[in-house]
């Protein structure tokens, strides 16, 4: 024992361990040992190995401890993504989304999973403390800002837009599946559209098109093909505002040319360029919005600026449904954060709220053009209590009676697709007429059923919007990107590959494998991740930042809150566009110049 107390005391005289360390040295091992045995690292000495890994890390925070506020909130992230990796593990099947609950589902494996977990917590929580230290450690505080100048913009415009022209070539006329066919069916009608649900002023954007390709004799394919070039034209100038923006900061030559390289190479932006999708230009205004709102907390807001922001907000309003759950809790943001100093934004937003609200209200209901549906708001409380019927979980009678009235118990279980609710929503048999008279039975149903069901809703939650947490999460093809053409209603539209035509050789099987990008369910917690390390700057500089990352913030939990489909990279494609200023919040603090909204 005495031999035993020595080398305690020597041990702890070396590496400075207090009693309270020493303990959290035993927490530590307990770590390593549940890491190395979840993982199959090699028994003992993996656990020695991440024993000694977790030990280095914990001695660098006690040398140079973070302040509370750091840890705290580099604690909160390090668990939730430690989750989201330990359950991502537990997750089967997948490949085929409309699959029904046999093929897609969650494996629990009980407390073993709790296991790791936790251990794993605290290794990502030490680990991105030090991350965190070292990015502080070298910030980008050197760079001189540099002055704009429109030749850069239109430079890196031009060589972007240059660089994707093989794409409009090799997939000729556009890129055309599923929502973009039905959008289009609609635009080749007259007068008002029937509905908001394909929204009213991407039809009648397609149906400018269409009527422009007519004044010089072209058909659906020409008018396709002039639609893809334009909003490739729009779509380069937002990535070259990503570029633009890089550049005036004096971030090196280097990293502002990689920038545009990865834009202009990338099949993955190429192809989104010329896909018949609103989501493509929706994406490129909330990146905008939120380059606009990072320089107004910079630079303060011009009537310009001002002008401009309301231009984008009334687009997000109106070129997709969710967009007014983007602009309106942005603008509250603003408002609590900023007050009184941004008078002119917060005016600018109410007056496109209210725009928005006469609009598509009473506009809308004198032209006869309907309402978005019901469903489309409630996909997930649909999928979980699909689930619920599905595993035979008790019902009252109360209960049956108002769901079996929505839906026949029959379809409840025949279309309920774990990763897609569309069956379900757009079922035939579905009584919208009593869902929409009844919609607060229906929540007190759902309510009713959630604290003895709890499990199965958290199961069918992560199932529906896997691509949008799950680390890595990947499909391909329309999933992700879309090159080709559906022709649903027969119009005669079918996909060109001029190379082949010109010289017997084709390019679009080549290029087809430069479409790959960063996984959907990656690509969130990088965002999650700039968050939080923004959360983790010292209080004068948190804002600014938060700002830039409020709107790809709500575009994101509007659709974690009504998701249509587990994996479909289009609905927060603004993520892949903001990645390069994404990743330079981890190691730039702007200097104040006195101009903030502070």
């Amino acid at each position: 024992m005495k031999e035993l107390y020595k080398v305690v005391r020597q041990l702890g005289g070396r590496y400075d361990l207090t009693p309270a360390r020493w303990g959290a040295c035993g927490g530590l091992a307990v770590c390593a040992v549940c890491l190395s045995w979840r993982l199959g690292l090699g028994g003992s000495a993996g656990t020695l190995l991440l024993f000694a890994g977790l030990f280095w890390l914990a001695r660098r925070e006690w040398q140079q401890p973070s302040p509370g506020y750091v840890r705290g909130w580099t604690g909160v992230f390090a668990l939730l993504f430690s989750c989201a990796l330990s359950v991502a593990r537990l997750v089967r099947g997948c490949t085929d989304i409309e699959a029904d609950r046999l093929a897609n589902y969650i494996e629990w494996d009980g407390r073993k999973d709790i296991l790791l977990i936790l251990p794993l917590a605290v290794f990502l929580w030490l680990v991105c403390l030090q991350l965190r230290r070292l990015a502080a450690r070298h910030p980008l505080q050197e760079m001189q800002a540099r002055p704009g100048s429109p030749k850069v913009f239109c430079l890196a415009w031009g060589l972007i837009f240059l660089c994707w022209i093989p794409f409009l070539l090799a997939f000729w006329p556009a890129g055309l599946v599923g929502d973009g066919a039905h959008t289009m069916a609609e635009a080749l009608g007259h007068g008002a559209p029937s509905g908001n649900h394909w929204v009213v002023l991407y039809i009648l954007t397609l149906r400018f098109f269409i009527r422009l390709a007519a004044v010089f004799g072209g058909g659906l394919s020409a008018a396709l093909c002039l639609y893809a070039v334009a909003q490739s034209l729009a779509f380069s100038a937002a990535c070259a505002a990503v570029v633009y923006k890089l550049y005036t900061l004096g971030v090196p030559r280097l990293a502002v040319t990689a920038c545009g390289i990865m834009y202009g190479c990338s099949g993955f932006f190429a192809t989104y360029g010329m896909a018949v999708w609103k989501d493509t230009l929706f994406s490129a205004a909330v990146v905008l919005l939120a380059l606009q709102l990072w320089d107004f907390s910079a630079h303060g807001i011009s009537r310009r600026g001002t002008l401009g922001a309301f231009a984008l907000m009334l687009f997000l309003c109106f070129w997709r449904n969710n967009g007014i759950y983007v602009v309106a809790p942005t603008l509250l943001v603003l408002l609590i954060a900023c007050r009184g100093k941004v008078r002119r934004l917060l005016a600018a937003g109410a007056v496109t709220l209210v725009l928005t609200a006469v609009i598509q209200g009473p506009v809308y209901d004198a032209l006869g053009i309907g309402k978005d549906s019901l469903t489309e708001s409630i996909s997930v409380p649909l999928q979980q209590l699909a689930a619920t019927i599905n595993e035979d979980r008790p019902l009252t009678e109360e209960q049956q009676q108002v769901l079996f009235t929505i839906l026949p118990e029959e379809v409840w279980r025949s279309d309920y697709e774990p990763c897609l609710s569309d069956p379900l929503k757009s079922s035939s048999e579905m009584d919208t007429e009593y869902l929409e008279t009844h919609f607060g039975d229906f929540l007190g149903v759902w309510a009713q059923l959630l604290p003895a069901n709890l499990d199965v809703y958290v199961e069918a939650y992560l199932l529906q919007t896997l691509g949008f947490w799950k680390p890595g999460s990947w499909l391909g093809y329309y999933y992700d990107y879309f090159v080709g053409i559906q022709d649903l209603y027969g119009y005669g539209i079918t996909g060109v590959d001029w190379f082949q035509t010109w010289f017997g050789h084709g390019l679009s099987g080549v290029l087809e494998q430069t479409t790959r990008f960063v996984s959907s369910g990656t690509m969130v917690w990088v965002l999650l991740g700039a968050f939080f390390f923004c959360l983790c700057k010292p209080k004068g500089r948190r804002r600014e930042d938060l700002l830039l990352l409020t709107p790809l913030l709500f575009s994101w939990l509007s659709l974690m809150v009504a998701v249509p489909i587990a994996q479909s990279y289009r609905y927060i494609l603004m993520l892949p566009l903001a990645l390069p200023v994404l990743c330079l919040l981890f190691v730039y603090d702007r200097p104040d110049d006195g101009k903030t909204l502070s």
